[in-house]
């Protein structure tokens, strides 16, 4: 890609991006700068642009050039998890959406200070920094890697100037900022996936394309392995119920949407952006599965990695565009800028929570700010967190696949933190203690498991490519290379390795978020939950309070006579947010 239009059309679309950032800096200045401003847009913000915001923050750069290497080396499992995007839903719109927005908090720990205290506040949001740098650095790194082979310039300058470009708009421009350049990210963000698909269906029925009908393809390698294996992530239950833990905390649990639920105008219009959402990803998911599908059509009997032509498998999309999009003016512009528009977009969102986060429930509680000096020390709080992601994004190509780190480390992290937020949210004789040991334990384990699988260099298993069908000009790459990648049947790595190791992903994160919930509860009681569950029904969901008062686990006259417990909530939780807040401030003034 050599051609000045490519460059051209690649700047000026990124600059554009950071200067809508950056007009909302500027022009929010002139007005009152406020941390409701920096980090919620004053509460004001109207429900499409949010929606279109959690779409751009959910796909990422992860999404297009690391999930299009995923379903290429792996199957096309994970596309099942969609099928419980209705039921996620439901529970996010109905449990925790009504209760997080009745309180007006910022942040979700927030909640979690007032339901446990400070200490498993500040624990869960060590998580959630763990949790959110890895995502923010790997979509960093995939971007890079996008932007190293199109362009000649090394991964790691690549991965400092998109860095740099993301945290400075999010630093000067707050989530309203954010959100509207999101928007217009959004839209740059599907040329990637239609370009590709457009240019493989053109170029399938040209004469000299050789390449293995479509019909000849095997459905239950990539979309139908249905065996209960737990050691395998690539399979229907392991996505359908496995995964059912991820998907709540991607919709409803992560700071980085929750931020756009809590910045509508009404309870409605936070639920609608969800909903939303939900749908315009799931919507795009369909179209970046159809890219992969493209690419295995394309590349299974002539694989870049089996030949050598490339090294890693987060580089099949970009070295398809080399290949096959450098001869038309343009294409591979606008297929770059779709790349890093969704990089800089989920880096932004990262940026901004984590800075929300900090401020609120680390530093707001002991110290007290004006306006002007907490939107300053905001400004550079993102400044440091998107400097921080930069560095770790340094280190990703050392780890292994972009989704596979997230997968393994995404999924060892939320699943304590969802069982977390889950035991307060549902179980009012759950206390500070359950939770405490609850969380530690299962943290612990995850940890334990996500290490030993590095260590151990646990490999999932791959799908069979060959180089049966490359063109006469491969020949000195064939007789060098294998003829081809067998599929495997099963998880692969030192044979040392503890069979522990082996356990999916997938369900170990459903494993420690029940596990959290059991233990949490067990401990709680042991201690003496029950005595005090009156003290905790004001910050439990109103659909569980009915529940359990339904089944008679939970007290009649610890609900207002004559009033549905949603409807007690939302007239008593603000003065109890209020009160608690308040007692903290004294006390840190003492």
């Amino acid at each position: 890609m050599h051609h000045f239009a490519e460059y051209a059309i690649f700047g000026t679309l990124m600059c554009a991006n950071l200067g809508l950032g950056l007009f909302f800096a500027f022009n929010r200045r002139k007005k009152a700068a406020t941390t409701d401003e920096m980090f919620l847009g004053s509460r004001t913000m109207q429900t499409i642009p949010l929606a279109m915001s959690v779409l751009a923050s959910m796909l990422s750069a992860i999404g297009i050039i690391g999930f299009s290497g995923h379903y290429y080396t792996f199957g096309f499992h994970y596309l099942w998890n969609f099928t419980s995007a209705p039921l996620v839903s439901l529970i996010v719109a109905k449990v925790i959406i009504p209760v997080l927005y009745d309180l007006k908090v910022t942040s979700v720990f927030e909640y979690l200070r007032l339901r446990f205290g400070n200490k498993i506040g500040l624990t869960a949001c060590a998580l959630y920094f763990f949790i959110s740098q890895t995502v923010g650095a790997v979509a960093l790194y995939a971007a890079s890697v996008a932007i190293s082979t199109l362009f000649p310039v090394s991964l790691l300058w690549s991965t400092v100037a998109i860095g740099v470009a993301g945290t400075m708009y999010t630093a000067l421009g707050g989530l309203r900022g954010v959100v509207w350049t999101d928007c217009v990210q959004s839209v740059l963000i599907l040329m990637a996936p239609i370009t590709v698909v457009v240019k493989v269906a053109f170029d399938a029925h040209r004469k000299n394309v050789k390449l293995r009908p479509l019909s000849d393809f095997n459905v239950k390698e990539y979309f139908m392995e249905s065996s209960l294996d737990f050691t395998k992530d690539e399979n229907v239950w392991a996505v359908l119920i496995g995964l059912f833990v991820h998907s709540i905390f991607r919709s409803g649990l992560d700071q980085v949407v929750v931020q756009r639920y809590l910045a509508a105008r009404k309870l409605g219009e936070a639920q609608r952006t969800l909903y939303i959402g939900v749908a315009l990803n799931a919507a795009y998911s369909v179209i970046m599965g159809s890219m992969a599908l493209a690419l295995v059509y394309w590349f299974r009997d002539c694989d870049p990695m089996l030949s050598g032509a490339i090294s890693k498998l987060d580089q099949i999309l970009p070295y398809y565009v080399k290949e096959n999009l450098s001869d038309f003016t343009g294409f591979s512009g606008m297929f770059l800028t779709g790349v890093v528009s969704a990089a800089t977009s989920t880096i932004s969102s990262i940026i901004n929570s984590q800075a929300a986060v900090f401020y609120v429930d680390v530093i707001a509680p002991y110290t007290k700010l004006s306006d002007a000096q907490a939107t300053k020390l905001n400004r550079n709080l993102a400044l440091g967190f998107g400097l921080l992601m930069t560095l770790c994004a340094t280190a990703v190509p050392y780890l292994g696949s972009v989704v596979r780190i997230i997968l393994v480390m995404h999924n060892g992290a939320t699943g304590p933190f969802v069982g977390l937020f889950l035991l307060a949210l549902a179980f009012p004789w759950a206390n500070s203690k359950g939770a405490a040991v609850a969380t530690c334990l299962t943290t612990g384990l995850q940890f334990w498991l996500v290490l030993g699988k590095f260590l151990n260099n646990i490999q999932a298993p791959k799908m069979t490519v060959t180089l049966d069908y490359c063109p006469a000009s491969y020949t000195s790459l064939i007789k060098n290379s294998t003829s081809s990648f067998p599929t495997q049947t099963s998880p692969h790595g030192s044979q040392d390795a503890l069979p522990f190791y082996y356990l999916s992903a997938y369900w170990s994160g459903l494993f420690s978020a029940l596990l959290t919930i059991v233990l949490g509860l067990s401990v709680s009681i042991l201690t003496g939950g029950r005595k005090k569950c009156r003290d905790h029904v004001r910050l439990t969901s109103g659909a569980f309070l009915g529940l359990w008062r339904k089944i008679g686990l939970l007290p009649g006259e610890s609900v207002v006579p004559g009033k549905g417990a949603q409807d007690e909530l939302a007239d008593i939780l603000k003065n109890e947010f209020a009160r608690e807040y308040s007692l903290i401030s004294n006390q840190s003034n003492v």
